[in-house]
């Protein structure tokens, strides 16, 4: 579905008012309007080419135009002369450097930005950019693989049940405080590192099982609080209760902190980049549900300052995937709370689309990236699997400013991402992927597994039919103990006396996207909804497959 006629245009404008409300950009020296309009890698894979505008008074200043090299924990030039590039004020100036700052050491993960000379100090004119093309210099250009929408977040202890279910994707946890450790050696940018050799065996196992049935692996990167190596931590916070913050936002914000991301996003990439022998990793999010900081903390900060920082260490991650595999997807998530604050943790809430409008902004002003949206549309209230009577709670609706998006208004999210003003530099709409998401099979003490079974079917079929969703990911193959504790079982099995049993929505979730079986699976559902066929809810609906 999309926004049509004046409904688009009036959203369009909205959204520049937002943007102009929500966000600033920074003051800089003299008369002189400045700004760096593009930072790409040239097609001889060996120099960086830096395209801007300079133009005003320039008296006071030697007349030339500086290009300084930025790394993300630099707020500015500080008595540096170290500029690698220099040209003149004007239009459409164009300046040339090498890609490699020095033996091994390349600048792809480096911010560029103007300065002008006045009397022995160097001041910038216009805010940082990144290069915008680090797949240019990727030896995997193979396409990204997706042989379906279906997936489910796995148990590496289960996974024969996983793949019983005939998924085409997978979602893996990576938890990064135990990435830093002892057995594996891994030498960076003229530093040693070393890697937990017991978490990444851990992974290769589960990585290479799952690429090598043709599964597309989607990683989350979960960073816990780390006191092996503290400086992944953000800087200026304490660790805090479990009950205020599970993860948090990864630290670029010093020198060591950089470091430490890089490496470890360098070695993720070129480990499971498919041509190795350990499985390849098609898919990345970086934190999770970041409009809520109990999932991801950096402190006490407006959207804006928060999500600049998130989006500075999210482009490392970006950087080193894109440079190893072209083609992979790297994403940050949202929970179901769009136009309003999560109301779950004590601590930083934002709105969601506040989040992706602040992300979206700080991409335009410091160098384009291809990133996708990581969507987690559970039911409202999370406690009821029948997410078709949500509406009722007067929190969805079909507007792009409904308080809540699930699978009732889906359509909202691929709406607003389908506007020109949200498309990628291409003019490409962004990938989605619905990377968590889940029904209960209890409610109130009582059984709803019916309920729940139907939940899938509608659900993926909402999926099935939306070109904008890229994949469907259940968020338990089995219920969870602490999640059962409050009254929530979102597994498709049960676990009784150490044994996995099987649910109703375990059958139907198997045979959803079966051409020749999903009609008959999800037939059961249309009378717990209250209809007669699917294209009661579903414009245009057709089954999976055909």
């Amino acid at each position: 579905m999309a926004l049509q006629g004046k409904t688009k245009n009036v959203a369009m404008f909205m959204l520049s008012m937002a943007f102009t409300a929500l966000f600033s950009t920074g003051a800089f020296a003299y008369n002189l309007s400045a700004k760096v309009k593009d930072v790409e890698i040239t097609d001889s894979r060996q120099e960086i080419q830096l395209q801007m505008d300079a133009t005003g008074d320039s008296s006071g200043t030697d007349g030339s135009v500086y290009i300084f090299e930025i790394k993300p924990y630099q707020t500015d030039l500080g008595g540096r002369t170290d500029f690698i590039a220099k040209g003149s004020l004007g239009e459409n100036q164009k300046f040339n450097f090498p890609l490699y700052a020095g033996p091994g050491e390349l600048r792809l993960y480096s911010a560029f930005v103007p300065a002008v000379k006045v009397g022995s100090r160097y001041e910038m004119i216009a805010d940082r950019r990144y290069i915008e093309n680090p797949e240019v210099v990727a030896e995997n250009q193979s396409p990204a693989l997706n042989p379906g929408k279906k997936g489910l977040r796995v148990d590496p202890n289960i996974l024969d049940d996983a793949l019983s279910l005939n998924i085409k994707h997978a979602g893996v946890d990576i938890p990064t405080q135990r990435f830093f450790g002892q057995g594996i050696s891994y030498s960076y940018e003229g530093k040693t590192f070393q890697i937990n050799k017991e978490l990444i065996d851990q992974l290769d196992g589960e990585v290479k099982r799952l690429s090598d049935s043709g599964v597309a692996v989607t990683a989350i990167l979960l960073n816990a609080w780390n006191n092996t190596v503290p400086e992944l931590n953000p800087i200026g916070v304490k660790e805090l209760p479990k009950e205020q913050a599970v993860y948090y936002g990864f630290n670029v914000e010093s020198e060591q902190g950089f470091r430490a991301v890089k490496a470890m996003a360098s070695f993720l990439a070129k480990r499971y980049n498919g041509q190795n022998g350990h499985g390849k990793i098609t898919n990345w999010v970086v934190g999770n549900e970041i409009d809520n900081q109990y999932w991801n903390y950096e402190g006490d900060y407006d959207v804006s300052t928060y999500t600049k920082k998130f989006q500075r260490a999210f482009r490392v991650f970006y950087t080193a995937m894109k440079s190893v595999s072209a083609n992979d997807n790297i994403m940050f998530s949202l929970d179901h709370y769009w136009n309003m604050f999560p109301e779950a943790a004590p601590v930083g809430k934002y709105k969601g689309k506040d989040v992706v409008l602040a992300f979206h902004h700080f991409d335009n002003l410091e160098g384009h990236m291809d990133f996708g949206l990581a969507l987690h549309p559970y039911p409202y209230p999370i406690s009821s699997p029948a997410f078709w009577d949500d509406d009722k709670t007067g929190k969805v609706n079909d507007t792009i400013d409904s308080p809540i998006i699930n699978f009732k208004n889906l359509h909202v999210i691929t709406d607003f991402m389908q506007l020109d003003s949200m498309k990628n530099k291409k003019g490409e709409v962004r990938k989605i992927f619905l990377t968590e998401e889940g029904f209960t099979s209890i409610q109130k003490g009582q059984d709803k597994s019916d309920e729940q079974a139907a939940a899938v079917a509608y659900s993926y079929y909402i999926v099935d039919n939306n070109p904008y969703i890229s994949a469907y990911l259940m968020s338990r193959q089995e219920d969870s103990d602490d999640e059962v504790k409050h009254g929530l079982a979102f597994g498709l099995s049960s676990i009784v006396n150490h044994q996995l049993v099987h649910k109703k929505a375990h059958s139907v979730f198997k045979y959803i996207d079966d051409a020749s079986a999903t009609e008959g699976t999800a037939d059961f559902a249309r009378a717990i909804i209250g209809i007669d066929s699917w294209d009661q809810l579903i414009p245009n609906f057709r089954f999976p497959g055909r």
